[in-house]
């Protein structure tokens, strides 16, 4: 994050994590969905894929983060995970309900732009709240 609170790219990070790291990401992200197919196979195809949409490799992330940077650090990728489930959740009701009138990819292109604006919407809020003057009493 830069001082002001962006977040910004730094693309010779991507060198900075070994192997292990990806592997750990990797196999938690097996396991989550190997168990969430599970689940599908024992107690319907609806309650697995809504457990597939769960970030298969955010607690092998968040772990690795907080180990690496701290705390403080992983609480902010986890907001960030959050709002982005949460847009997430509004590209798949648009889907689901413009599918049927406009078909497949007027809709996937109409969810994907709302996606954008909610995921936007959702991160400058967050931003503005959390950066916002405590009021004097």
């Amino acid at each position: 994050m830069t001082e002001g609170g962006r977040p910004e790219v730094d693309l010779g990070e991507l060198g900075a994590n070994r192997l292990r790291d990806y592997a750990v990401r990797f196999a938690f992200g097996a396991a989550i969905a190997l168990v969430a197919g599970l689940i599908g196979m024992t107690l319907g195809p609806k309650l697995g894929g809504v457990l597939l949409g769960f970030p298969a490799i955010l607690p092998a992330s968040l772990t690795l983060i907080q180990k690496r940077s701290g705390r403080d650090e992983a609480a902010i990728d986890s907001v960030g995970a959050i709002l982005g489930a949460g847009a997430m959740v509004v590209f798949a009701v648009l889907v689901t309900v413009a599918a049927t009138r406009l078909g497949v990819v007027p809709s996937l292109a109409l969810s994907l732009v709302v996606w954008l604006l909610v995921a936007i919407a959702l991160y400058a809020a967050v931003r503005g709240i959390a950066h916002r003057e405590p009021s004097p009493p």
